[in-house]
């Protein structure tokens, strides 16, 4: 039986996990702890090997040094989120003002994203979330807030999985707001691989603006996982510590970019 979307997601999650922890692992040993051939090990590690994030060696493989750094660097950014705070919510407002009385709105579980709701949360809208943190958010609302279901993904709460994915797949928005770990002049991309699909799937149904919102430090950034080609974001929202000469090569692929003065 062929494995769904969000069992691959899934493993491959589990291996990056393993991997982490025990920065080798062998096939044999993978495919007896996961239940599954050692064909399909050899298949999951040939996908993070031309993604660069693993060394193959004969019989197993090993953590790209690069990718420990991407972690280190993940890890200290989710550190220093209240240090961010001020930025953050800054690209949230302005995003907020794409917002029309009537949408039907898509946020992703992304923490800039998530600052969004504190400023549309009192239009008659509809948004439609994967971000577990909005059941904390109170209950003063006029929106209709509609979480999409999900396997719960770490500390983020973000939800994640073929059930979140197909409650984005049945809906069509008509603007989505997402926030992302990096933006170049090629694609979008973030940490989590679990994330990588329900966000492509936030992007593909929505007919309307498709915004990313990022700070500057994040602009010209590639992270592991790639979630979609640039062509499906129409706005980016960033601070002025971006860089000028990427915000230009994202601008010549037809993406108008905001510069806020924070």
């Amino acid at each position: 039986m062929k494995s769904s979307q969000g069992e691959i997601y899934k493993r491959r999650e589990k291996i990056l996990a393993i991997l982490k922890s025990s920065n080798e692992i062998l096939v044999k040993d993978l495919a007896e702890e996961l239940t599954v051939s050692e064909i399909t090990i050899r298949r999951d590690l040939q996908k993070f090997d031309e993604e660069g994030i693993i060394e193959k060696f004969y019989g197993g493989a090993r953590l790209n040094n690069q990718l420990r750094m991407e972690e280190r660097e993940s890890a200290k950014e989710e550190g220093s989120v209240v240090d961010n705070l001020p930025i953050k919510k800054a690209l949230a407002a302005r995003g907020a003002e794409f917002v029309e009385d009537g949408d039907i709105v898509f946020l992703n579980s992304g923490s800039t994203a998530f600052h969004l709701f504190d400023f549309i949360n009192h239009k008659p809208i509809t948004i439609i979330t994967n971000n577990g943190h909005v059941l904390d958010a109170g209950t003063k609302s006029r929106a209709e807030v509609v979480l999409s279901g999900g396997e719960v993904y770490g500390p983020k709460k973000s939800l994640v999985g073929d059930f979140a994915i197909y409650t984005f797949s049945k809906i069509a928005a008509n603007i989505c707001i997402l926030s992302v770990g990096g933006i170049n002049e090629n694609n979008i991309s973030t940490f989590a691989l679990a994330e990588t699909a329900v966000n492509r799937t936030i992007l593909e149904r929505t007919n309307g603006p498709r915004i990313v919102l990022a700070e500057g430090h994040k602009v010209g950034k590639e992270n592991n996982f790639v979630t979609s080609d640039i062509a499906l974001v129409t706005h980016l929202i960033t601070d002025r510590t971006a860089n000028e000469e990427v915000l230009q090569l994202i601008r010549q692929k037809g993406v108008e970019v905001i510069v806020i003065d924070d």
